[in-house]
């Protein structure tokens, strides 16, 4: 793990991919039938904010609104690591990751999207060190807006989710994770208890807490951890906690590969993909989601 990244975040995002998942998953949850509402949650154990408080992170949303919009295409580099129950232990015993990749992530405003890892290291407990692993067996994912194409590697397959009328079009940041790019500074407050966290004597980062209200979001995450830098506000890492809070994937985006507002052919990069020699092509179309019903308590 790069050195920068164990100095700031503990063991320490995918903006973007992390949204466009949760988008299908999301996609996959109207077909079930009638949607329902989600129901506020309090943030346990967080104190409430301070008007100092309240007032530096309302500056920060406002200014992080203003600059997200402005952003039409974004690319970098991302490194990731996942913390699971069979993390290995490190010499300090401290919590080392299950597995290590590394990958490509494209995004165009407002509802294009691009997730591929290219190379992945998985720890192996007999032989006690991470081992490549061969093959194209990575996470990769492409939304065009209507829809969102999945390589199954496991079963062979290239496989077409096509969004729903209401969902087709739809800003990226209107997903289940509405962080970084057309978030919306009261949209963000609504979801989420945030506050800035930022340790003494960092100054050229900006640290973020989010903590959902929201039952629908809470099934996607507990926590997360967000840090900008702080000359554009644009992502550095971000860490995930999974529901339960013990599992936790981590991402760091690599500014020495970010573009922005360049350097993206928006039908090559986001066009349907090519179904790879061996593969098959599924396609599945899903319903429009019902109506909006209430959550029992």
């Amino acid at each position: 793990m790069p050195g920068a990244i164990r100095q700031t975040l503990p063991v320490c995002v995918l903006v973007m991919a992390v949204s466009l998942m949760a988008m299908r998953l999301q996609a996959q949850e109207s077909a079930s039938g009638p949607r329902v509402a989600a129901v506020p949650q309090q943030a346990a154990g967080r104190p409430p904010l301070t008007p100092a408080e309240a007032a530096a992170l309302d500056r920060l949303l406002a200014a992080w609104e203003q600059r997200s919009s402005a952003v039409q295409t974004w690319s970098c580099r991302f490194y990731k690591w996942e913390y699971n129950a069979w993390s290995p232990a490190g010499e300090n015993g401290d919590r080392l990751a299950f597995s290590e990749s590394s990958g490509e992530l494209k995004y165009a405003a407002p509802d294009k999207g691009l997730y591929r890892v290219r190379e992945s290291r998985q720890w192996n407990p007999e032989h006690r060190r991470y081992e490549t692993i061969q093959g194209d067996t990575g996470e990769h994912w492409v939304c065009n807006g209507t829809s969102i194409y999945e390589f199954r590697h496991a079963e062979r397959q290239l496989k077409e989710t096509v969004l729903p009328p209401e969902m087709q079009g739809k800003a990226i940041s209107d997903g289940p994770l509405p962080f970084v790019f057309g978030a919306k500074a009261e949209t963000l407050k609504q979801r989420y208890a945030m506050r800035i966290i930022t340790p003494q004597g960092v100054n050229d980062q900006v640290w973020l807490e989010a903590i959902p209200r929201w039952q629908a979001d809470a099934a996607n995450f507990s926590r997360v951890e967000l840090i900008l830098q702080a000359r554009d506000l644009m992502p550095f890492a971000m860490q995930l906690y999974k529901p339960g809070g013990q599992d936790r994937d981590v991402y760091q985006f690599d500014p020495k590969t970010s573009l922005i507002d360049k350097g993206l052919d928006l039908i090559r990069d986001f066009s349907r993909p090519i179904t790879p020699l061996g593969y098959t092509f599924v396609k599945e179309d899903l319903p429009a989601s019902g109506p909006v019903q209430s959550s029992p308590q």
